[in-house]
């Protein structure tokens, strides 16, 4: 039951910009995927055959990073391509 609820939380936060892809007319694909987040965006890249990682930033700062952590520090750590973080 919380997979599903997870998963239906998922596709409605990801919708809007599904629907933005759709009209502009650049090629794409989603996913959704659980796991652990660096280390699922990495594979994701690695899998895909992607040339970069494109992601935005909280803009935590950092100490903010420092003590929480930074999804965006893992996954350039992490991965094999590129990594633009976006402000």
């Amino acid at each position: 039951k919380a997979r599903e609820m997870q998963r239906a939380h998922s596709e409605d936060i990801l919708a809007p910009a599904l629907q933005m892809a759709g009209v502009s007319g650049v090629k794409f694909s989603s996913e959704i995927l659980t796991g652990d987040v660096p280390r699922v965006i990495a594979d994701c890249a690695e899998r895909n055959g992607c040339d970069a990682i494109v992601m935005g930033t909280r803009g935590m700062g950092a100490i903010g990073n420092l003590l929480m952590g930074s999804i965006a520090a893992k996954v350039i750590h992490l991965s094999k391509v590129p990594v633009v973080l976006v402000k």
